[in-house]
Order: C-alpha cells, then sequence, then structure tokens
C-alpha cells in the first residue's frame, strides 16, 4: 500500500494543472470570503431591532459553492488522466490488486483536498471577520461575525472542509464509473446543482420540497455552514445533512470499484 500511495501522490504533485487547481480551491474560498463580506452591510433593524438574523458565516464561507468545482476537477483527474491514454493497464500491471489502486487514489484526493480546503477556510473566516468588524457589524443579535472560537463557528468550518473532501470521493467514484475527465465533472456537477438549482426555482409543494432538499448531495451536505436556525440550505441537521452526502460518495466510489474489478484489465 505505501508504494501504491507514493505512486499516486507523485501523479499528483507532477503535473502543475493538478497544483493549481488544488490552489485555486484554496484562492476560491478565501476570495469569496474578502468579497462577499465586503460587499454586506449592517442590517438597519430600526428602534424596535425586529430584523431577521443573518448567517454570516454561511456567506462568508460561500465561496465553496465554486471550490467545490476545483476539487472535483482534480479527483477526476486523478482517475480519467489513467485512461487517455490507457496508462491504467501499466498501473494494474504494476500494481495487479485494483482495490489498493482505487484507494491509494482515494487517499491522496483526499488528503489533497483536505489540505486545500483547511487552508481556504481558515483564510476566508480570519479575513472576512476582519472585513466585516470593518465594516460595522456587531455580533450582537446574530448580525455579525461569530467569534473565531465560536464552537458553532468551528462546526461550519469542519463541516465545509468535510463537505470538500466528501465532493472529491463522489468525484473520484464518478470517474472510475465513466473513466472520461469531461463526462464525469458534468455529471457531478449536474448531480451536486441540479437539484440544488431545481429547488430554488422550481414551484413545489413544501414537503416535496423539504425531501428534495434534504437528499440532495449539496443541499443537505451545506446544511453544515448553517449557524441561524432556518436559513440553511435544507431542514435537515449539520452532520446528517454531511452524512447523505457521504452515503452518495461511498454509492459512487463502491460503482467505481466495481466497475474497475469487472471491466479494466
Amino acid at each position: 500500500m505505501r508504494r501504491a500511495l507514493h505512486a499516486e501522490w507523485t501523479k499528483l504533485v507532477t503535473v502543475p494543472a493538478h497544483l493549481w487547481t488544488l490552489a485555486a480551491v484554496t484562492a476560491v474560498l478565501a476570495a469569496a470570503g474578502v468579497l462577499v463580506a465586503a460587499t454586506q452591510r449592517p442590517p438597519d433593524c430600526g428602534p424596535g431591532g425586529g430584523c431577521a438574523p443573518q448567517d454570516i458565516t454561511a456567506l462568508v464561507l460561500s465561496g465553496v459553492y465554486l471550490a467545490q468545482l476545483a476539487a472535483l476537477a482534480v479527483a477526476v483527474a486523478l482517475v480519467s488522466g489513467e485512461y487517455q491514454p490507457r496508462v491504467i493497464l501499466l498501473t494494474l500491471a504494476a500494481r495487479p490488486g485494483r482495490g489498493t489502486v482505487l484507494l491509494a487514489k482515494a487517499a491522496v484526493a483526499t488528503a489533497a483536498v483536505l489540505v486545500s480546503a483547511v487552508l481556504g477556510v481558515a483564510a476566508a473566516l480570519a479575513a472576512g471577520h476582519e472585513v466585516l468588524s470593518a465594516r460595522g457589524f456587531t455580533a450582537r443579535a446574530g448580525r455579525g461575525p461569530v467569534p473565531l472560537s465560536d464552537p458553532a463557528l468551528l462546526r461550519a468550518a469542519a463541516g465545509t472542509v468535510l463537505y470538500l473532501v466528501l465532493v472529491g470521493v463522489l468525484a473520484l467514484g464518478a470517474a472510475w464509473v465513466l473513466r472520461h475527465q469531461a463526462a464525469a465533472v458534468g455529471a457531478v456537477a449536474g448531480l451536486l446543482y441540479g437539484p440544488f438549482v431545481a429547488s430554488r426555482i422550481v414551484p413545489m409543494p413544501v414537503h416535496v420540497l423539504h425531501a428534495v432538499q434534504d437528499a440532495s448531495p449539496m443541499s443537505a451536505g451545506l446544511a453544515a455552514q448553517s449557524l441561524v436556525p432556518g436559513t440553511g440550505t435544507a431542514p435537515i441537521g449539520p452532520w446528517s445533512g454531511l452524512a447523505v452526502l457521504a452515503a452518495w460518495a461511498a454509492a459512487a466510489l463502491s460503482a467505481g470499484w466495481l466497475m474497475l474489478e469487472r471491466r479494466d484489465g
């Protein structure tokens, strides 16, 4: 397993495009956090203070909506690069254990996305907090940045990192099934954004809307970012939402393993 991990890590770090894409995960999260924070204005609640609270943390972390495209692109490229040309034949000849190859790629992709996501989320929260404070936001009544040491904020940060990692695993599984970079990226992007967009623009009964949101990998997974009740992407708990995304990722990776066992060789 150690040799397989070393081989896959070498494939990752020796391709500049992979490194630039990983850097994009960090850069997009950080830049979006600053830009979104810079466009916010403290709510004018009037004397009674009756305005609805804002989920400032989710706004600052909203770069995840774009950063996930870079995360999934890296994971897909690690697999699809084996098929154009058919380098997979050499990989399997050198390492006949197909499960070992799949797990090594999954471990490398997870580690790479994890590091990029941690750096990006930390930068977004730190910079966004400073920008919001400079613009006059206060922490009272949910109208300002939550302290960086707050357990709820740390949960949202960890949830965002886990979300990106699970998106990478989901993309890895899809790439094993489809074996083509454009097809895999398109399929995963459609799975993430399709139900999410539909739940925003298609009129549905409330129970149907909630069912779609709770089952959608993006809506359910990003519920982990919500700190203000009623403002999340789905009416589901943060860890339950991540469990939904994890189930999608596990199903995709299992399908990829089955296809690798039965088709390639």
